[in-house]
């Protein structure tokens, strides 16, 4: 079985199979096995979205983006800038690991992750790889992992200015060039206004809207001495303001994120190698109008992580990789945590080290084993493992077995936050997955079928406002999804269908916000310098506490035209047919909008 694996080691980062690759094209990509290799030894279920595709759906927000992803579900609490939970294969919210350029967005403290604070100006591919990971990345990655990559070679430089509905203004640029032989310079930095509208109207908050304004910066800088040693640093900066209602008022938030990355890699013969160390820092203020936004902070956290990771090449058909991570979460201050000085250990120190091997024993088959032990300064150790095997079983035809365990540990909020519980274990999974892939008419198709069981769910438990959290409930998922690629002459499609029973064990209900039936379709049709595409996704009925969410389908229609070498016109109509739907009870998402955006390349 010719199955060259590339021996290059790219800490906590990965390039799974694109769902939206030629059928019969062989691609080295870097997998969610945290280092390269042929797309041909992949085993698990991925998509990824590169910048161009970002480009085609004209995305303002990373949850437009990530809302066309197969086995993804939003819920957002209104338009731009409010909260947004994630539900990949039908698990809880934070279940699904969320890193920037291999490191994980310091959530572990919050519990939480705000998907507004990372500009789509600055994000060059993002890989989503579904089910259970944990083995390779620790804690949350239940259902599955984001990695949004920002890091480039390429040479970049253009300006893009977006206008639409709700008085909506964006500008955005970005710059990047070699300097010399042998380093590489990119700069990105972006503003967007919006004035929104009321998210949740009530008869109280009559003519309130809701709006958000977002600041970001990022300056990276690589260099290669030699072709054995290379390395990289990065700084990015986001700044976040935003309104949303409370209990009938209107209240502002206030966001701040700054990060410091670098990585050291040395690759020679056989061997790879890639240290990386990261520093980052978030602040949240939430107040009302007129107080003093310095008074009211919620949240001050910073997080220090680090990883070595190492790969060898032992033969043509055995690889071996590995590696340690040290992750620091500190809380420093806010009142998010109801008595900072109730916190048992503050900072809180994880060391996590993983073992993973890949090889093939006779030619139809591959093997993937892999297995970490993290200890974490508050719960001790804590094991995962996995293992997955491909069989090919005619030409162009893959069946893929998989199972493995996974954990997530309490956030602070959840211990010592409003219903804090210090005594609270983390939550623990089983993940069994079989799927069949395979190239048929040309047809790019992979069906897979799930079992995901999830015990010691921490929930709210008790009457309002008196009750805590508890780990009291039991889940178990089960799913099947249909994935399919397809050209029609010069019509590109990928279609999605998902079938799932999101069940709490311990009560017979379907969990909260997570539909049954989800069905998405993107096409897009390129003539000469017309570029036309078309998004449609359809959700079934759902449950948020007390209200059932009605079923609906959702239409979006972009078309962009390159009037010149340089300039290219953009449109878009988001809702197209003005469909009234919520996915947050109470929370109607927005109307029919319109955009337009100029976008010059020079």
């Amino acid at each position: 079985m010719n199955k060259q694996i590339v021996a290059s080691l790219v800490a906590a980062s990965f390039f799974p199979v694109s769902t939206w690759a030629e059928p019969n094209t062989e691609t080295v990509v870097v997998t969610a096995s945290r280092f390269a290799q042929s797309d041909a030894s992949v085993l698990q279920s991925a998509t990824i979205l590169t910048r161009q595709d970002i480009a085609r759906l004209q995305a303002r927000s990373l949850v437009d983006v990530l809302r066309t992803v197969p086995s993804i579900e939003i819920a957002q609490s209104g338009g731009r800038g409010q909260i947004a939970s994630i539900f990949m294969r039908g698990t809880e919210s934070d279940h699904s690991l969320v890193l920037i350029d291999g490191v994980r967005m310091a959530s572990s403290i919050t519990g939480s992750v705000d998907f507004n604070q990372i500009p789509v100006n600055s994000i060059e591919r993002i890989e989503i790889i579904r089910g259970a990971r944990a083995t390779l990345y620790g804690s949350s990655a239940i259902g599955g992992v984001i990695n949004i990559i920002t890091k480039t070679d390429k040479e970049i430089a253009n300006v893009s200015v977006t206008m639409g509905s709700l008085d909506h203004n964006a500008i955005n640029g970005a710059w990047a060039t070699k300097l010399g032989d042998k380093g590489h310079f990119s700069g990105m930095a972006g503003y967007e206004s919006n004035d929104g509208y009321n998210v949740h109207p009530m008869a109280s908050n009559r003519g309130d809207q809701h709006g958000f304004t977002g600041r970001n910066a990022q300056l990276g800088y690589s260099h290669r001495w030699n072709a054995s040693w290379s390395a990289d640093i990065t700084g990015r900066w986001y700044q976040n303001e935003y309104d949303y209602d409370y209990s009938g008022s209107l209240k502002h938030g206030w966001l701040e994120s700054q990060a410091l990355a670098g990585n050291l890699n040395y690759r020679s013969g056989v061997w790879s190698a890639t240290l990386s160390a990261e520093i980052s820092q978030q602040e949240n203020y939430d107040y009302s109008p007129g107080s003093d936004r310095k008074n009211n902070k919620t949240s001050d956290v910073e997080q220090v992580s680090t990883s070595l990771g190492l790969q060898y090449q032992a033969t043509e058909d055995w690889l071996l990789g590995g590696g340690v991570d040290y992750r620091q979460d500190t809380f420093n201050e806010g009142s998010l945590i109801t008595n900072p000085d109730d916190i048992a250990i503050n900072p809180r120190d994880n060391l996590g080290t993983y073992l993973l091997t890949q090889f093939s024993p006779v030619e139809p088959l591959s093997i993937e084993a892999s297995a970490r032990s993290d200890d974490n300064e508050q719960y001790g150790q804590h094991t995962t493992w996995q293992t997955s095997a491909g069989l090919a079983i005619a030409d162009g035809y893959q069946l893929v077995a998989s199972y493995g365990t996974a954990f997530k540990a309490p956030s602070l909020t959840e211990l010592y936050g409003w219903g804090g519980n210090a005594t609270l274990k983390p939550e623990e999974s089983s993940n069994t997955e079989l799927a069949l892939r395979g190239v048929t008419a040309d047809v790019d198709w992979s069906l897979t079928g799930y079992i995901n069981r999830i015990d010691n769910l921490i929930q709210y438990a008790g009457s309002y406002p008196n009750g805590q959290n508890q780990n009291v409930d039991k889940a178990k998922i089960e799913g099947v999804e249909f994935i399919a690629n397809f050209d029609v002459h010069a019509l590109h499609n990928r279609i999605s269908l998902e079938y799932k029973d999101p069940e709490n064990e311990k009560t017979g209900e379907q969990l909260q916000r997570r539909a049954k039936r989800v069905a998405k379709w993107d096409t897009s049709y390129q003539w000469e310098r017309v570029l036309l595409g078309t998004q449609w996704q359809y959700q079934s009925e759902r449950t948020d506490w007390n209200d059932r969410l009605g079923s609906y389908s959702l239409w979006v229609v972009t078309a962009s035209y390159q009037a010149t070498d340089n300039l290219t016109v953009k449109g878009k109509v988001d809702n197209v047919f003005d469909k009234d739907y919520e996915t947050a009870g109470g929370y109607p998402a927005p109307e029919r909008a319109y955009f337009m955006t100029l976008d010059y390349q020079y």
